[in-house]
Order: C-alpha cells, then sequence, then structure tokens
C-alpha cells in the first residue's frame, strides 16, 4: 500500500518560481522608474497651472495684485507660495509680511525646472505678477514660461507651463524631444 503525498511544493517549483519572478522584476523595474519620473513632471506642471489660476483669480476677485513666489530665489522646483496682497497695506510689494499666503507648494525632486519668457528663451523669474485685471504683468508683456523636464532622463517628454500677457496660462508638451528649445 502507497503512502500519499504530502501537500506542497518542491524545492524545484520553488525557485523555478522565484527565478522567473526574478526576470519579470528586472524587466519591469526601468519602465517603472521612467512612470515615476514623468509623473513628477505632470504633478508640477498641473500644480503649477493650478497655482497660477488661482493667483489671477484672486487677483481678479479682490482687485489687488497677486503673486506667485519660488520659496527658495529663482529655483521654481523647491516650490512657491501664492501671495496677495493686503487690503490695508500701502502699495504692496512682493516681499512684505502684509501680503497673505493662498497656497503653498512642496518642493519637486528629480527634475529640473527652467524659467523662460514667452518665446523659450531663459530667463530670470523672479515672481509671476497678476494685476487686478488678471493680467501677468511681471514679464513686462513678454510672458513667462517653465520648461519642466528629467535631465538625467532626456528621453522623457519636457512639458511646459506658458503664462501670455493676457495671463491665461497653458500646459504643452514638448513635440520635437528638445527641451531646450522650449514646447515646440
Amino acid at each position: 500500500m502507497r503512502t500519499p503525498r504530502a501537500p506542497g511544493f518542491t524545492i524545484i517549483e520553488l525557485l523555478i518560481v522565484v527565478a522567473i519572478a526574478g526576470v519579470l522584476v528586472t524587466i519591469a523595474l526601468p519602465n517603472l522608474r521612467d512612470l515615476i519620473v514623468r509623473m513628477r513632471i505632470k504633478s508640477f506642471t498641473s500644480d503649477m497651472h493650478a497655482s497660477v489660476m488661482l493667483a489671477r483669480s484672486e487677483a481678479i476677485k479682490r482687485n489687488l495684485p497677486v503673486f506667485v513666489v519660488p520659496v527658495d530665489g529663482t529655483n521654481w522646483a523647491q516650490g512657491w507660495s501664492v501671495k496677495a496682497c493686503d487690503v490695508t497695506g500701502a502699495p504692496c510689494a512682493v516681499v512684505t509680511d502684509a501680503n497673505r499666503t493662498l497656497l503653498t507648494q512642496d518642493a519637486y525632486s528629480n527634475i529640473g525646472v527652467r524659467a523662460t519668457n514667452g518665446a523659450y528663451t531663459t530667463a530670470t523669474v523672479a515672481n509671476i505678477t497678476f494685476s487686478s485685471t488678471g493680467r501677468e504683468t511681471g514679464s513686462g508683456g513678454a510672458g513667462v514660461g517653465f520648461v519642466v523636464n528629467a535631465s538625467q532622463y532626456p528621453y522623457i517628454q519636457a512639458r511646459c507651463v506658458v503664462i501670455g500677457p493676457s495671463g491665461r496660462p497653458a500646459i504643452r508638451i514638448d513635440s520635437d524631444g528638445n527641451a531646450s528649445n522650449g514646447c515646440n
């Protein structure tokens, strides 16, 4: 009479499953890394677009200037704040305590943000200013833009946030694969 086999896996079956899982993980990890970088770029552009829309609508609603200011000088990847002038204050400036912070955005890691003018020429953008009419007035009529990419992964498409002199923001996707010329 034969004794029945105990249920379970043999060591050979277990090793085969572990080997197959290892191969699948090795194939999937680079794609997962690229997905995370793409999502960071999309998140930055979406959050910047939403912040600019908030600043513009608050400037119109309050009938006072509203600013979008980087947290760290001119490095927009380190985050930014949306600040509105205080109604009781004298003529308002970006750095006064009389400004009320409406929104603060946290920093983004592993992405590059290049501030530009409306023609995608690199420019120093210390703030984005909206007048009470909703027009962007800080650039002197040239408009403001941000080219967002991951320099360590040049094959990942760049995205841009462009704010025209009218104050209306737009998100664009780089179509020619060359982030140095903006999102043309």
